[in-house]
């Protein structure tokens, strides 16, 4: 009798262990593909907010610019008014123009009180565009959006519309789960005139 014997045999894998495994990868295709949907209609969200306000910044610079004159103007016909109350006193004068520069100073400029309102209004019509492109799924988090910087352009000099907003969007497959974030910035250049 020989020691070793050839023997010929198979090895079966079960159903029981092949299905689960293929319906995992089903979950992670699918679930790869929700998330290159999500990131691209925040993309495109993004990208269409900054191209609306940079198509409609040069009203917003003219609007910015008539209230701060009016402002100045406002605050200077207040210095003069008392001034001249005081009668024709150089010192009068002096204080009071020295009042109004400070007064000037110590109020926001429009500019910066857009900016500061800019943020809601970014959000707000950020996340209706998505929703637009995504529905009201749970998976895309349309109400997670969160608007992390923005700007409008206020002047000549800073032309640019920018906005750049994130999403979080919770991954579930089988024996994982994880938050992804997805961040996106458009960036365009805003018609402000000369």
């Amino acid at each position: 009798m020989s020691i070793l014997k050839k023997e010929n045999g198979s090895i079966t894998l079960e159903a029981a262990m092949i299905i689960p495994l293929f319906l995992a990868l089903i979950l992670l295709l699918t679930s790869f593909v929700k998330i290159t949907i999500a990131e691209m209609a925040l993309k495109e969200s993004v990208s269409e907010t900054a191209q609306t306000v940079a198509h409609y910044s040069y009203l917003t610079l003219t609007a910015v610019n008539a209230i701060d004159q009016a402002t100045d103007g406002f605050i200077d016909s207040l210095g003069e008014g008392a001034a001249s109350r005081a009668g024709n006193s150089e010192i009068a004068k002096v204080l009071m123009s020295k009042f109004a520069d400070k007064a000037k100073g110590a109020i926001p400029s429009s500019g910066k009180l857009l900016e500061s309102v800019d943020q809601s209004v970014y959000k707000e019509v950020v996340t209706e565009k998505y929703k637009q492109k995504v529905g009201s799924s749970g998976f895309y988090n349309a109400d997670g959006i969160k608007i992390v910087s923005s700007s409008v352009p206020t002047s000549t000099d800073s032309a640019m519309a920018k906005v750049e907003a994130e999403v979080e969007l919770n991954l579930v497959i089988p024996f994982f789960e994880k938050t992804i974030k997805i961040k996106k910035k458009a960036l365009e250049r805003g018609w402000v005139g000369n």
